[in-house]
């Protein structure tokens, strides 16, 4: 039986984070009858039987293959609403996040839903938590600008989602999916008001580790070939250490910061990663 809207949430090896994440789904505003929650597992050590037994009313269902991409394939294949919801295992959902996620889909095919960044202590938060709460998921930008939404908050109604079709594995999934979308005509619209949490990451390894990831998903669909592509690509890594620069202004004005402790630190933090993702990039050229 079809319901309004399906919420598909990928999960590897996070089971305290999406336990928040589905009690933040089993407390929405609009009737439970009315959407249905499934967690496509990817293989997390040790299983997810608790959470079953904790969750019964979640359908949870495993990928074969290793990836969020798969993971939201299969939750896709299983799905049964009129519209689709993407949201992320460390994720957390406002109480309102589906009904004003459905809002957003009456004028548009596909809308990217605000992400808080929090942190885990608001009076002292980490150098890479102070950046991350000027710089990860700035979701407005993203959708207004760049062209595509974050998967962490992302709604879709079904029929662009089949025109669409699967996720790829290998690139940054959301940004293929969503420019997919628009090259077939579907809007996308930014929704200020369907709205979810994502911690910050909070030390110096999981931010590159992050990094790593987005920057070989890059490499695998950068465009060109041979030495004019090798050229462009070097171009860019010089381009990502000199951006630290201009950027540093909103680490100085952002409202997100509170204190000159906070803001030293993520502007440390801003010059430190930049530079390390352009040595990364430029490491790519020689592998």
């Amino acid at each position: 039986m079809s319901v309004d809207i399906s919420v598909i949430v990928p999960h590897y090896d996070q089971r305290a984070l999406l336990a928040k994440c589905l009690a933040s789904l089993e407390r929405q505003t609009i009737a439970r009858a009315r959407y249905e929650i499934i967690v496509v597992d990817n293989g997390t050590p040790g299983g997810v039987e608790d959470l079953r037994r904790r969750f019964p009313g979640v359908n949870f269902a495993a990928a074969a293959e290793k990836g969020a991409a798969h993971a939201r394939n299969v939750g896709l294949s299983l799905a049964s609403g009129t519209s689709l919801a993407f949201i992320d295992a460390d994720c957390v959902a406002a109480e309102d996040w589906l009904e004003r996620g459905l809002e957003g889909l009456a004028s548009a095919e596909l809308c990217g839903g605000r992400i808080l960044v929090t942190v885990e202590d608001e009076e002292r938060p980490t150098a890479v938590e102070a950046f991350e709460r000027v710089f990860a998921f700035r979701q407005r930008d993203y959708v207004e600008r760049k062209k595509f939404s974050a998967t962490a908050n992302l709604f879709a109604r079904r029929c662009a989602a089949e025109a669409i079709g699967p996720f790829t594995n290998g690139l940054s999934e959301d940004v293929d999916w969503c420019r997919r979308g628009a090259l077939l005509g579907f809007h996308l619209a930014f929704n200020d008001k369907s709205i979810v949490s994502h911690p910050a990451r909070r030390d110096w390894s999981e931010l590159i580790r992050k990094w790593d990831r987005m920057i070989a998903e890059r490499w695998a669909g950068f465009g060109g070939r041979g030495m004019i592509r090798n050229l462009s690509w070097i171009g860019l890594a010089v381009a990502t250490a000199l951006s630290a620069a201009p950027h540093l202004l909103e680490v100085l004005t952002s409202a997100e910061l509170k204190t000159a402790r906070d803001r030293k630190a993520a502007a440390i933090t801003l010059a430190r990663i930049r530079c390390w993702r352009a040595w990364r990039m430029a490491s790519l050229l020689r592998s």
